[in-house]
């Protein structure tokens, strides 16, 4: 394995779950034989990945979710590897490279439209999408942490206006106990909003540690009336999948109040009316969503991912000074991806869903105690969920 400066002596195979076709997690397959990847450019890395998590995008796309635009606009054809996020160690760099170099501990995203993923035991990206892995967190922590926390930040700051100077702001998190929700809660937080949080009966003790200054019961009978007895928010940023009966009531007037949701209808219209009559049915769902509500100076607001390079550096501050902690629901071995991908399509993980990339379960199991064992110690919020029968049984 070469280092910096040299762009295209990398050599060897690899394995990588590589989407094969449109039938769903079953279409998925371990290719054991694929060449490592190269780095092409100057400010490119090689990562050799140690974890990576798995995202609702992921479990998603082998369904088609996304075809049309994959494939028209980002020229993304099968056979495809996924994975949107990862932690590993720096094998390779371009000559461009200033503040990364081959043996750094690091994390990072792939941006959806590169064409490539990070479920796989290699994986080149350019440089501003890495930074040093904060020190004192895990490759499972670490890998939690990227792709949820800039799309979290993407809502909150870019969109929603939050940020450490514009705070004192009433947000709600619809659906907290999630991978992005959970590190919106902190975000606000950090940021000094007051918080209102909604989660399921089980999670309310996970959503305490994270910090929330009010948490609702989604399942109780006076959940909306509670809700609405708090007064109005400024923000609302809905982790909960839904794709439509959002309560508009629940934002102020006259104040720019703005609803973000996560599942914004474009991908979804592009595959069913193609690529201009997506185009104009967007058009048209943005406008139907807001024209009632614009006038009280309230907007419906779609949030996507978007990389942002000093967004990921400060994610990676706020980890490495304790403020923001990951929450893992579970964790699988690289051979049981499969399973990662049923249990997020699945809902109602607390947290992230992580693969580590190695293939024994038994091994897994040790390196999941010592995670445990060293969370536990610095109070950090950390929830075992793999099946331990599993590794017990000697399954994959």
């Amino acid at each position: 394995m070469t280092t910096r400066g040299d762009l295209s002596s990398t050599e060897g195979l690899m394995s990588a779950w590589q989407l094969r076709d449109y039938g769903g997690v079953e279409s998925l397959e371990l290719v054991k034989d694929l060449p490592i990847p190269k780095i092409i450019s100057s400010k490119d890395v090689l990562i050799e990945v140690k974890a990576a998590s798995v995202n609702v995008l992921d479990a998603w796309m082998p369904d088609g979710y996304g075809k049309v635009v994959f494939e028209t606009f980002f020229r993304t054809h099968l056979p495809v590897t996924l994975g949107r996020d990862f932690a590993g160690i720096v094998r390779e760099v371009g000559k461009g490279v200033t503040e990364l170099k081959p043996g750094d501990e690091c994390m990072g995203v792939v941006p959806p439209q590169s064409g490539t993923g990070s479920h796989a035991q290699f994986v080149v990206v350019s440089d501003s999408f890495v930074v040093m892995k904060p020190s004192n967190l895990t490759m499972v922590e670490a890998a939690s942490i990227p792709y949820a926390g800039l799309t979290a930040w993407s809502g909150l700051r870019n969109i929603g206006g939050l940020g450490e100077v514009l705070n004192g702001k009433d947000v709600l998190i619809m659906g907290a106990a999630g991978g992005i929700g959970s590190i919106a809660t902190q975000l606000c937080k950090i940021w000094g909003s007051k918080v209102v949080s909604t989660c399921s009966t089980d999670a309310i003790p996970v959503i305490q540690n994270l910090g929330s200054d009010v948490i609702v019961d989604y399942k109780s009978a006076d959940a909306n009336s509670k809700l609405r007895a708090l007064g109005g928010f400024d923000v609302i940023l809905d982790c909960t999948g839904k794709w439509d009966g959002y309560d508009y009531d629940l934002l102020k007037s006259c104040v720019n109040a703005k609803y973000l949701t996560l599942v914004p209808p474009i991908l979804n219209n592009f595959n069913n009316y193609g690529v201009i009559g997506g185009i104009l049915k967007t058009i048209y769902d943005l406008i139907a969503a807001n024209i009632l509500i614009i006038f009280k100076l309230k907007t419906l607001r779609w949030v996507l991912f978007s990389p942002n390079s000093s967004a990921l550096r400060k994610l990676r501050d706020y980890a490495q000074n304790e403020k923001l902690k990951p929450l893992i629901d579970s964790v699988f071995t690289f051979d049981q991806l499969k399973e990662a991908y049923y249990k997020m399509k699945a809902g109602h993980a607390r947290g992230k869903i992580v693969i580590e990339m190695i293939s024994d379960p038994k091994i897994l199991l040790q390196e999941k105690e010592k995670i445990g064992d060293k969370m536990l110690g610095r109070k950090s919020i950390f929830v075992l969920a793999l099946c331990s029968e599993k590794a017990d049984h000697g399954q994959k």
